[in-house]
C-alpha cells in the first residue's frame, strides 16, 4: 500500500492547476496575496511534486503566515489533493487528474448502435465500443482519462451551485456517449431483461463515477463561493435572529472579522512629543563631559491610558445583542486599550473580573443570570455614576447597549449629560430599527442630545463597522 505521505501529487502540475488550489484555499479563509501566489508556483517548480510531503511543507512556507493558518493549510492540502489525486492504481502520472489528460486518449462516444434482437448474444453487438468495453472490463484508468476529458469539454471547473450538479452529471454522460447506451438499455427493457440489467448496471457504475468528478468540482470551485455566500448572509442577518444552530458558524465568523481588525490596527510604535528641558538632569549628565550636554534630558509628558468602559442592557429585549458585543470586544483586547464592563437591567454592576478569569462566553452566561430583569435606565445610570463615574476623563470612550425602552420611568438623563461632560465620547449602539425610536417607551430621541455617536446596530456588519471606526479613532 502506498505511503499517502510519499505519494507523489502530480509530475505534470501546470501553474493554473496551483492557482486552483490557491483558489480552494481562499475559500477555505487563508488570505494569499498576488506575491503569495508567486511565491508558491516558484517554491512548486523548485521542489517538484513527486514528494507530496516536500511539496507540502514548501506551499506551507509560502502561503500559511500564523499557526491559524497553518492548521487550516494543512486539512486543506490533504483535502484538496485527496480529491485531485483521484486516479486509480495503474494510471500513468499523465493520466491523473490533476495533469490534463491527453485529448487523444477520450473514449469514442457510441453512435447508436443497438444491437440486433436476434443475436445470441444481446450484449455482443455493443462490445467493440471503447466506452462500453472499458465498462465491462472495469479499466478503471481508461475511465477516468475519458471522464476528465469529457469534464474539460463541459467547463465543469465553472460550476458554482449546489444546484447545477445534476446538469453537469447529464453534460459529461451524453460527452461520453451514454445516450447510445441509453437507448440500448430501452431496447432490452422488454425483449431482453437480462442483457437489460447488465447495461443498465454498467450505466449505474458510470454515472457514479461522473457523480464523484462533479461533487469533486463542486467542493474545491464552488464550495468556497457557496461559504462566502453563507458567511454574508450571516453576518447581515440580525444577532437576536441566529439560530443555535448557526452559532458555530458566526462565532467563526466574527473570530475572522476580529483577526482583521486586529492586523489593520495591530499596536505601532508610539511616537512621543518631546517635553520641555529637563535642566537640571541635563547638567548633572553633562558632568562626566565637562559640562558638554551630550545627552539632553527632556521633562516626560504624562498621557492618561485609554481605555473603553462597556455599559450593556442585559434585560430579555437585548441581552443577545449585548453577549456578541462583549465577544467582539473581547476578541480585540490585543489592539483596543483596556477595557471595563458593566451590566445592568435595574441594578449595575462592574463584571470586568468574570472576563479576566472565565472564557467570554461563560462569563457572558454568568453576567445575564446575574443582571437580566426588567429595565430600569434611571437606577442603571445612578448605580455607574456612584461606582465609576469618578474614574472618567478625557480619555475614556463610554460603550453604551441598549434599546433605551425604560418602562415609562425617569431615565436620568442628567448623568447620561455629565458622563458625556466627562468622556472623550459617548457611543449609544441600540440594536432596535431607528424608524422605532421615539416609539413607545422609547426614550432614544431624547437620548440622542446627550451622546456623540449614536448607531442602529443589530448584525455582525454593523458591530464590526463601528469598532472599526472606534479602533481608527484612537489612533
Amino acid at each position: 500500500m502506498t505511503d499517502p505521505e510519499r505519494h507523489p501529487v502530480a509530475h505534470s502540475a501546470s501553474s493554473d492547476q496551483l492557482l486552483t488550489f490557491i483558489q480552494f484555499l481562499r475559500g477555505k479563509k487563508i488570505p494569499v496575496s498576488p506575491a503569495d501566489t508567486l511565491d508558491a508556483i516558484e517554491a512548486a517548480e523548485l521542489l517538484g511534486y513527486s514528494d507530496r510531503n516536500l511539496l507540502k511543507n514548501g506551499l506551507a512556507a509560502t502561503l500559511a503566515k500564523s499557526s491559524h493558518e497553518l492548521t487550516t493549510f494543512e486539512n486543506a492540502f490533504d483535502d484538496y489533493f485527496q480529491l485531485a489525486s483521484n486516479t486509480p492504481a495503474g494510471a500513468s502520472a499523465s493520466e491523473e487528474p490533476f495533469g490534463q489528460p491527453e485529448a487523444s486518449q477520450n473514449l469514442s462516444p457510441l453512435e447508436g448502435n443497438i444491437p440486433p434482437q436476434n443475436s445470441a448474444d444481446p450484449l455482443e453487438g455493443l462490445r467493440g465500443n471503447a466506452l462500453f468495453d472499458a465498462l465491462e472490463s472495469q479499466d478503471k484508468s481508461a475511465l477516468s482519462v475519458a471522464i476528465e476529458t469529457a469534464a474539460a469539454d463541459v467547463k465543469v471547473d465553472e460550476i458554482s451551485l449546489f444546484t447545477q450538479r445534476g446538469q453537469y452529471v447529464r453534460k459529461i454522460l451524453d460527452a461520453l456517449g451514454d445516450e447510445a447506451l441509453r437507448a440500448a438499455a430501452i431496447e432490452f427493457e422488454q425483449s431482453e431483461p437480462a442483457a437489460f440489467e447488465a447495461v443498465q448496471a454498467l450505466r449505474e457504475q458510470l454515472r457514479e463515477r461522473v457523480r464523484d468528478r462533479v461533487e469533486r468540482a463542486y467542493l474545491i470551485h464552488a464550495s468556497a463561493q457557496t461559504e462566502d455566500l453563507l458567511d454574508d448572509s450571516l453576518a447581515k442577518l440580525k444577532l437576536g435572529n441566529i439560530d443555535h444552530s448557526q452559532m458555530a458558524r458566526l462565532k467563526r465568523l466574527m473570530e475572522r472579522m476580529a483577526r482583521k481588525l486586529a492586523a489593520r490596527h495591530g499596536r505601532r510604535r508610539r511616537q512621543y512629543r518631546r517635553g520641555k528641558l529637563h535642566v537640571g538632569e541635563t547638567i548633572r549628565k553633562a558632568v562626566a563631559t565637562d559640562g558638554i550636554p551630550f545627552q539632553p534630558k527632556w521633562r516626560k509628558i504624562e498621557r492618561k491610558r485609554p481605555q473603553i468602559m462597556a455599559i450593556c442592557d442585559v434585560s430579555g429585549s437585548v441581552a443577545a445583542y449585548a453577549k456578541f458585543l462583549l465577544m467582539f470586544i473581547y476578541a480585540l483586547q490585543d489592539v483596543l486599550p483596556r477595557t471595563r464592563t458593566f451590566a445592568f437591567s435595574a441594578a449595575l454592576g462592574e463584571v470586568s473580573d468574570l472576563f479576566d478569569t472565565l472564557p467570554v462566553e461563560e462569563a457572558i452566561e454568568k453576567v445575564n443570570l446575574k443582571y437580566g430583569g426588567a429595565t430600569d435606565y434611571g437606577r442603571a445610570l445612578n448605580d455607574f455614576s456612584e461606582l465609576a463615574l469618578a474614574e472618567v476623563n478625557q480619555a475614556t470612550t463610554l460603550i453604551v447597549l441598549g434599546d433605551a425602552r425604560n418602562n415609562q420611568a425617569d431615565p436620568r438623563l442628567d448623568l447620561l449629560s455629565e458622563m458625556k461632560a466627562r468622556a472623550k465620547k459617548v457611543i449609544w449602539l441600540n440594536p432596535e430599527s431607528a424608524r422605532l425610536w421615539g416609539t413607545g417607551d422609547s426614550e432614544m430621541l431624547r437620548v440622542k442630545r446627550h451622546c456623540d455617536v449614536v448607531k442602529e446596530c443589530n448584525s455582525l456588519n454593523q458591530l464590526a463597522r463601528i469598532i472599526d471606526q472606534l479602533l481608527s479613532d484612537r489612533r
